[in-house]
């Protein structure tokens, strides 16, 4: 039973590779590409869409839409939102673009994409055509972005290490010359009280300093596991109180499947305050801020991930500071440190998680942190 079936299986598929029978070979275009991991375009010389697979309209946002007559330039004009002169990369045998779309997943996640061209080869027959490979390479992406912030992030380690053994010994000569000075004014009250002004400034570069320090060498995790509800909602409950008088709404939206990650209670807590803190600070009267969670499945590429997203209508950031956001003492508002998302960076990282900011200058921003399922 078992080999005529399959006999039957190979004299059909036989009959589907027959030129004398271009409908089933159509058949076996559509099963092949579909079959495919990637997003997949098939394209005919004159740039008209031949077939396109499940994995490419997932991923440029196309489910339910008609694509019928249309050219691959016409599809990808608007799914991609960019340009002609970028389009026209594409023209060349070989090419790769990459790109962003806000519209490639129904997360309103922006994705990187990357689509590669393929000319079709035959050593049978004269063919005109080509396929367009899209990928999605946003793991990959937030991985080379997180390795660069970490260069920067220990570039500065070493700074504050190096600043700290330059400026200790003044300061302790200083401190020095203070107390004799401060031995042969023992009988003028102005120059006292100018003397201890110096010294409380002193002791304040000194504490500064040790701050610094503490940041460029922190704390070892205690890894365990940690409940995402009492953990999230337990943070939310204590920005409220630090809502600085501005009546913050704060909402939460469970949509994971997980129950608990593996991770340190305590940074985590310090993780989510300073994200909410940051976006407070950012934020005006009756603002907006909703946490989002969600659980992104395993793939080839990456891990299961834990997905928490913090979203606010604040004044968001200029395009050009992004890449800064999270690179220590950085900051746009007055009297602040500037190591509120720098520390953000570090907990996540030894977390083995990512950790990615958007954001419209006046529209708000969106920090998104992915952290590992398992440990």
């Amino acid at each position: 039973m078992t080999y005529r079936a399959a006999g039957h299986n190979a004299q059909k598929f036989k009959d589907i590779l027959s030129l004398d029978r271009p409908d089933l070979l159509r058949d076996l275009i559509f099963i092949v590409i579909e079959s495919l991991p990637g997003g997949i375009m098939l394209v005919d010389g004159a740039g008209r869409l031949v077939a396109i697979n499940q994995s490419a309209r997932n991923l440029l946002g196309l489910l339910g839409k008609s694509l019928t007559d249309l050219t691959c330039w016409e599809i990808l004009k608007p799914a991609l939102n960019i340009g002609e002169e970028r389009l026209a990369s594409l023209l060349t045998p070989g090419a790769t673009l990459l790109c962003e779309s806000s519209t490639a997943k129904q997360d309103n996640t922006t994705r990187h994409i990357s689509i590669a061209r393929h000319e079709l080869k035959s050593p049978f027959m004269q063919i005109s055509g080509f396929l367009l490979t899209v990928t999605d390479i946003t793991y990959h992406t937030l991985l080379e972005a997180q390795a660069d912030r970490q260069a920067r992030f220990t570039a500065m380690q070493d700074m504050a290490v190096n600043m700290n053994q330059e400026l200790k010994n003044p300061l302790g000569s200083l401190e020095l010359y203070l107390s004799i000075l401060k031995r042969e004014l023992a009988y003028d009250e102005e120059g006292i009280r100018i003397v201890q002004q110096m010294e409380k400034a002193i002791r304040s570069m000194d504490h500064l300093l040790n701050n610094y320090v503490t940041y460029a060498e922190p704390p070892a995790s205690v890894v365990g596991m940690v409940a995402i509800r009492p953990w999230l909602l337990g943070c939310v409950e204590q920005l409220r109180l630090l809502d600085m008088g501005k009546e913050i709404s704060i909402e939460l939206a469970f949509d994971h499947l997980t129950e608990d990650i593996p991770g340190d209670a305590a940074l985590l807590d310090q993780l989510v305050m300073n994200i909410g803190i940051n976006a407070i600070e950012n934020m005006e009267m009756n603002g907006r801020l909703r946490i989002e969670t969600r659980t992104v499945k395993a793939s080839a590429d990456s891990p299961a991930l834990f997905e928490v997203r913090f979203v606010d209508n604040g004044r968001g950031i200029d395009r050009e500071n992004l890449p800064k956001v999270f690179d220590p003492l950085f900051t746009t508002k007055k009297q602040v440190s500037g190591l509120g998302l720098a520390i953000v960076h570090y907990i996540v990282m030894i977390h083995h998680g990512l950790v990615n900011l958007e954001s419209q200058k006046d529209k708000g921003s969106t920090i998104t942190v992915l952290l590992p399922c398992v440990n």
